[in-house]
């Protein structure tokens, strides 16, 4: 009787274990820049985030405000591994993008890849982001990949704090 419960408990602590291996992060939540821990900003720079992530989806309103004001950016991510197509925002007229959108393994965040293509068909940006969540689900990590063909390559680091 006693091999019995010692299997079952062993058994329940696989389960348990394998449930949480296979967690994923939820994104959801309303996000404020840490300018003091981020990286790749201008002078004045702010930006706040509200996510909205359900399974597989999430969107996203982005605002950021600089010296020349502040604009808000809507988007979305299917994170099916689908390249699918996108209204770039921000960018020059007539610009088309694809965005694919997937998993980290083990579920440790998301991967998003952009290109943004001119209207004249040439690369106007090619951009990588990986959003990480701290283990406690308070911090937010967003590492940018840019290769931009005027500004060249380039990195940034945005950390936000979640808000109540």
């Amino acid at each position: 009787m006693k091999l019995n419960n010692t299997l079952g408990s062993l058994l329940c602590l696989l389960l348990a274990g394998l449930a949480l291996a296979d967690t994923k992060p939820n994104f959801s939540g309303n996000w404020v820049l840490d300018k003091d821990r981020s990286n790749g900003k201008q002078p004045g720079f702010d930006q706040t985030i509200s996510v909205k992530h359900t399974g597989d989806q999430l969107t996203l309103e982005t605002k950021q405000k600089t010296a020349r004001g502040e604009v808000a950016f809507n988007e979305s991510y299917a994170f099916n591994g689908q390249e699918m197509d996108f209204e770039p925002q921000g960018m020059p007229p007539g610009s088309k993008g694809k965005r694919s959108a997937t998993w980290l393994p083990n579920g440790r965040g998301i991967l998003v890849n952009d290109t943004v293509t001119g209207a004249d068909g040439k690369l106007v940006r090619k951009m990588t982001r990986k959003w990480q969540l701290s283990a406690d689900g308070n911090t937010l990590t967003i590492d940018y990949y840019i290769d931009d063909p005027q500004r060249g390559e380039y990195e940034m680091k945005r950390i936000f704090n979640k808000t109540p």
